[in-house]
């Protein structure tokens, strides 16, 4: 959570606490009730989302796809030297065309591209099976290689599906962050008016000062001039 949503949510949890701490003040109003009910669920929610956001944090994620994705480019590039070395000896012109990648050309693919040019060098190999032995390439070769592909296909996926979890629970965040103010807001206009306990209404303003309410009359203290 950012700081200031962090610090709102403190601030409605603080809300609830108090009048948790003197229901004779209110809960005889069934709809001022009802008004410190919304919001107590609202403040469930926000920590519910929040958990689920912090859960999902795709730092960790991305930096093990990456270290995955180094390490696949080394295999491809490695392996298709070592084809197109074959492939210049036996003069094979398209296997040579297909094997014709860079360090750099690697780097600057996009992931599927990458998975599926693993996927071609892999089969290549393959079918070339056993002539490649004398170029240091065997099933051992061709195994590892997909291995690793598909380790890097699924690291990407994982960290999609962390990186898609954290977006909702942010989006969620928001709008439950605007449906709580909305709540808060009504809950000031119900405290107002029904509330008789001055000390404890004084108490909730006091509370809901922290953050963004505005031109609610207390009485300010001896020498104190009323904040708005």
């Amino acid at each position: 959570m950012k700081v200031t949503q962090s610090n709102y949510l403190n601030m409605a949890s603080a809300v609830v606490t108090l009048f948790d701490g003197k229901p004779s003040a209110w809960n005889t109003v069934p709809v001022l009730a009802g008004g410190v009910e919304r919001v107590r669920n609202i403040v469930a929610a926000i920590r519910e989302a929040a958990i689920i956001q912090g859960e999902n944090k795709p730092a960790g994620h991305t930096a093990a796809k990456e270290r995955s994705r180094d390490e696949l480019e080394n295999r491809m590039y490695q392996t298709a030297v070592r084809v197109r070395s074959y492939a210049g000896v036996t003069a094979d012109d398209v296997l040579a065309e297909k094997m014709n990648v860079s360090r750099t050309s690697l780097d600057r693919m996009k992931t599927n591209d990458l998975l599926t040019l693993a996927q071609v060098i892999a089969d290549a190999c393959a079918a070339r099976l056993p002539a490649l032995r004398d170029y240091r390439i065997d099933e051992s070769t061709v195994d590892s290689l997909r291995k690793c592909a598909d380790q890097t296909a699924q690291l990407y996926a994982q960290r999609d599906v962390v990186i898609d979890r954290r977006m909702e629970a942010t989006i969620r965040l928001e709008q439950l962050l605007s449906q709580a103010r909305a709540h808060l807001k009504t809950l000031d206009d119900l405290a107002e008016g029904y509330i008789e306990d001055d000390a404890f209404l004084a108490a909730y303003f006091n509370a809901r000062r922290i953050h963004d309410i505005r031109g609610r009359k207390t009485k300010p203290a001896a020498n104190e001039e009323e904040t708005v």
